[in-house]
């Protein structure tokens, strides 16, 4: 039974260190970063341009924030990380944000890849030429050119609509978010990855800093990190 245990704690320890990325030097690699029920918690917020650097899937457009996130528990200590454990507030918005699963932002992303269908109401204008043979029945005959303007409305002539996205689709943007994110499970090696957030609505939280907070079982820890930089 010992034996079984032991197994499931190595087995919780290899997951959460399998995913993520590889965690900076030491937490004060980090804009802030400080120490708490035997943890040092590390973060920086990911500027826009690296984070559509960094991942396939348009982060930006499909409106998301992205911070990453690095654990660091020290000597004879180990950390229980669950992404539900962390809130984020921006600037003097009193609102709270939560992180969003990999699954969640790859049925978001999902939606808003499907094509809308034409409206009947979009007009296309094109041009059009035509070659023909006429005859007046009076024995005139011959070749004859004509040039005009055509209005079609709808899906505008020999354009087929973009396919519809698929499973793969989404399987891919999952996969890559997931194999990106924060570990969670129990580890008492440095672990990092990235967390994501919904862009807020609020003009409060336009240009203001960044305030994590991390709840542990006893205690939290919060975060100040600076505005990144577009």
């Amino acid at each position: 039974m010992r034996r079984g245990a032991a197994l499931c704690f190595t087995a919780c320890l290899l997951l959460a260190a399998d995913k993520g990325i590889r965690p900076r030097p030491s937490a004060s690699d980090y804009p802030d970063h400080k120490t708490s029920g035997g943890i040092d918690l590390a973060a920086a917020v990911i500027p826009p341009d690296q984070v559509a650097r960094l991942f396939a899937t348009d982060l930006n457009k499909a409106g998301y924030l992205v911070l990453e996130v690095a654990v660091y528990p020290q000597p004879g200590n180990e950390a229980n990380l669950l992404s539900r454990d962390f809130l984020l507030r921006i600037g003097s918005d009193p609102a709270t944000l939560r992180p969003v699963s990999a699954d969640t932002i790859a049925g978001a992303v999902e939606k808003q890849n499907i094509p809308k269908p034409p409206s009947p109401h979009d007009v296309t204008v094109y041009s059009s030429s035509t070659v023909g043979y006429e005859s007046d029945g009076y024995g005139h005959h011959g070749v004859y050119t004509a040039s005009g303007v055509g209005v079609a409305v709808g899906q505008p002539p020999g354009q087929p609509p973009p396919p519809p996205p698929t499973p793969a689709d989404r399987d891919v943007v999952r996969q890559e978010l997931s194999d990106k994110g924060l570990p969670e499970g129990r580890t008492s090696e440095a672990v990092a990855g990235y967390l994501y957030f919904p862009k807020p609505a609020s003009a409060k939280s336009k240009g203001g800093a960044f305030h994590l907070t991390y709840y542990l079982d006893r205690s939290e820890i919060r975060l100040d990190l600076p505005t990144p930089k577009k």
